[in-house]
């Protein structure tokens, strides 16, 4: 650098220092926010839910196309869910296959046990009334062999009741035993396939797909094959003819220095030197998390623009949201 380049740095630094302190003290004591434009009537749309972050966009509608109600825009890998569901599939017909056999089995045992019953109760009837002749007129040889048989019959009657109870206990045992394996994997095939068909997510009314921006560490717009982090916002369907609106978020410390009506000076990255005046419509109640950001919480704060704007608006422009301190909004200072 020469000694000219020198001079003329060191004539401009103070009028630099100059305008530095300017914009400090013009937004000294105020809360300033990161919003984005949104459309009023859009539907967002939100990266699925997964076990792993962050995850792949493997389907995203191109930006600018319309798409109809009920029509996918956006999907991610399912991961194993995909895999799984063929499996469970044979898993639950090899399981009520072998239900089947093992029922059928107890049940031929079942009747087995009820004809065995059968016979015995037949001997017992017979040995009754054997044992039921008097004494006088048979010899007490036999009527002590018909007192044997009697008692003989009847324990042996006894056995095969219990016999027959047990078999058709074990019939209902392996009935109900067999509807809950059956049922539990039902439950592990549903889940798979819930984790699946929450892998899409389709339109919920006619519009334009417009793509939102990574707000995690990777950065850039989000599209087909892109990271994102599940739940975040990857971009909306906006609804033909929409009006705008400014979304922002303040974090908890920052909620103290804003209220309803307050009014707020936006500044559009899309569009430089060009700013104009807004109000602030809603405060969240409760703050949210934003993982995309970090650990922090944050509160949704929503900002109605001017009624008449010429700015060329459109849903994804981020926002800079000055809002003024209590004692500048006292004063009457603008934002």
């Amino acid at each position: 650098m020469s000694r000219a380049d020198r001079g003329a740095i060191a004539r401009l630094a103070p009028a630099l220092l100059a305008l530095a302190l300017a914009g400090w003290a013009a937004t000294a004591g105020a809360v300033v926010l990161t919003g984005e434009v949104r459309a009023t009537d859009a539907q967002v749309i939100y990266t699925p839910f997964s076990n792993s972050s962050p995850v792949v966009i493997r389907f995203f509608v191109p930006e600018g196309e319309r798409v109809k109600k009920g029509d996918p825009v956006l999907r991610i890998d399912p991961g194993q869910a995909a895999s799984q569901l063929p499996e469970l599939d044979a898993q639950i017909e090899q399981a009520q296959a072998t239900a089947a056999k093992t029922l059928a089995e107890l049940q031929v045992k079942a009747l087995e046990a009820e004809s065995a019953l059968v016979d015995a109760q037949a001997e017992l009837e017979t040995a009754r009334l054997d044992a039921a002749l008097p004494p006088e007129l048979v010899s007490g040889l036999d009527y002590d062999r018909y007192q044997g048989e009697l008692d003989r019959t009847t324990h042996e009657a006894d056995l095969m009741r219990k016999q027959l109870d047990a078999a058709r206990e074990a019939v209902e045992r392996q009935r109900k035993d067999s509807a809950l394996e059956v049922e539990k994997l039902q439950l592990q095939r549903d889940y798979y396939a819930t984790v699946a068909a929450n892998a899409e997510v389709r339109a919920t009314r006619d519009g334009v797909v417009v793509h939102g921006y990574n707000n995690n560490w990777l950065g850039g717009r989000i599209d087909e094959g892109s990271s994102a982090m599940p739940g975040s916002e990857a971009g909306q369907v906006v609804a033909p003819g929409s009006a705008m609106r400014v979304r922002a978020w303040a974090l908890e410390p920052d909620r103290r220095g804003l209220q309803v009506g307050q009014a707020v000076r936006l500044s559009f990255d899309a569009l430089p030197g060009r700013s104009v005046t807004g109000h602030i419509r809603g405060i969240a109640g409760a703050p949210e998390p934003r993982a995309e950001w970090g650990n922090g919480s944050y509160f949704v704060v929503d900002i109605e623009l001017p009624p008449k704007t010429d700015l060329p608006l459109l849903p994804g422009m981020s926002v800079r949201v000055v809002a003024p301190s209590p004692a500048a909004s006292e004063t009457g200072a603008a934002p």
